[in-house]
């Protein structure tokens, strides 16, 4: 019969008393933003197509939103490469804040600004996700 080893001998690990602290960023904030940006820029191009009016207002509204959107999904696009990540992420955040100035202070239609700022505040969360969950 086989003796049963001791529990105290020197090789045995310790358990721990406390629970496990996570010492870096969650790993699903980093993706998440990244998917809240994309999506933003992807809203914001498609408002402009089917929610702008044809007036004068619509018409200079579906253009500096849809600069702004199409700036929006290629710095998403450029997230996902080698490239610093630093000015692209600074990049979403001036169009973040550039869309909610832009829905509060100048004067259009509801769906302008409803847009705008849904857009805008995307941005801004989806940034600020994406900073928080990044690994480098």
């Amino acid at each position: 019969m086989a003796t049963p080893e001791r529990r105290t001998e020197p090789g045995t690990p310790a358990v721990p008393t406390t629970a496990p602290t996570p010492t870096g960023p969650v790993p699903v904030m980093a993706p998440f933003g990244w998917l809240l940006i994309l999506f933003a820029g992807i809203g914001l191009i498609l408002a402009t197509w089917l929610l702008y009016g044809t007036g004068y207002d619509g018409m200079w509204a579906g253009y500096r939103d849809g600069v702004i959107g199409t700036v929006v999904v290629l710095c998403a696009m450029a997230l996902n490469t080698t490239l610093p990540q630093q000015p692209i992420l600074g990049l979403v955040g001036l169009s973040g804040i550039l869309l909610i100035l832009f829905a509060v202070f100048l004067e259009n239609d509801t769906a302008v600004f409803v847009a705008e700022l849904t857009a805008g505040i995307a941005l801004l969360v989806g940034a600020g996700l994406y900073a928080s969950g990044r690994r480098d």
